[in-house]
């Protein structure tokens, strides 16, 4: 097992997008997020060894990370790769990848799972209760709209239901004549609409957005002291559009879009520990 210092990457393979973390030890050194990538893209990560360099190389930008002082200081051959997934192709493409540590639902601290949690879920929640304390409600803005509730790594179950860019394109998608739309963090329709695209723009907004007040206002009922925890791609839409509605409930809303490779660091020091434990 590789030394507290050494530099490693969690890697959060999602519906729409993959999402990329690296490390030195404990240190945080910064996210980036990617497409779905094909197996030669995968490979080609792989040969350069996940390193910036092989990112820009496929025209991906890595973000502030590649300037980062600290990755891989120890000229580790193979940074360790901790890999959660809700698509199965990945785990395929990295499986002889030798410092490759794969994740699963069953493998995070959290109790009462269920067979079908998804693994993001799970690591988002325990992600939220390390570093905000329980018990937390994660409510994940991604291509679902997800709530997950836990307290003390226990998990208390939850609510799934399309996210807003999903609800937005939908329309146009499935319609003849309906427009396709995305949300805008800056605009604010009007309830009763008088064109079409606004209309839409009322209908998705007003109803998430009454969804999230009666799940926030059922959760401070329940756990007046629990905490509340945004992530996920659209969260900062859905905080704008929270402050706008609600602001005495945005209020009590931290926004955390990094809570998921918070669970994968929690779920590495456990491993580190049991292995030093032997």
């Amino acid at each position: 097992m590789a030394g507290k210092q050494d530099a490693w990457l969690g890697l959060i393979v999602g519906n729409s997008r993959w999402h990329w973390g690296a490390f030195a030890g404990h240190r945080w050194l910064g996210a980036w997020h990617t497409s779905h990538l094909s197996e030669s893209q995968v490979k080609a990560l792989e040969q350069g060894h996940f390193a910036p360099a092989s990112f820009q190389r496929l025209g991906l930008d890595p973000g502030i990370w590649a300037s980062t002082a600290g990755w891989n200081d120890a000229g580790v051959a193979h940074p360790e790769l901790w890999l959660a997934s809700v698509v199965e192709q990945p785990l395929g493409w990295l499986a002889d990848y030798p410092a490759l540590h794969v994740m699963t639902t069953a493998q995070v601290p959290l109790q009462n799972t269920y067979a079908t949690l998804g693994v993001d879920r799970a690591l988002a929640l325990v992600g939220a209760g390390e570093t905000w304390g329980w018990p937390t409600l994660v409510i994940d803005c991604g291509t679902a709209l997800t709530y997950t509730a836990g307290v003390d790594q226990r998990l208390i179950g939850g609510a799934i239901l399309p996210g807003l860019g999903l609800q937005f394109r939908a329309l146009g998608e499935h319609t003849d004549r309906l427009p396709g739309l995305a949300p805008e963090e800056n605009s604010w329709p009007q309830r009763w609409a008088t064109n079409t695209a606004e209309a839409i723009a009322s209908g998705v907004l007003h109803t998430v957005l009454a969804s999230l007040c009666d799940f926030i206002t059922a959760w401070k009922t329940d756990w007046p002291d629990g905490r509340l925890v945004l992530t996920g791609g659209d969260s900062a839409a859905i905080a704008a559009y929270l402050t706008h509605r609600a602001p005495d409930l945005a209020r009590q809303i931290k926004r955390d879009p990094d809570l998921g490779f918070w669970g994968l660091r929690a779920c590495r020091q456990r491993t580190l520990k049991k292995s030093t434990d032997l």
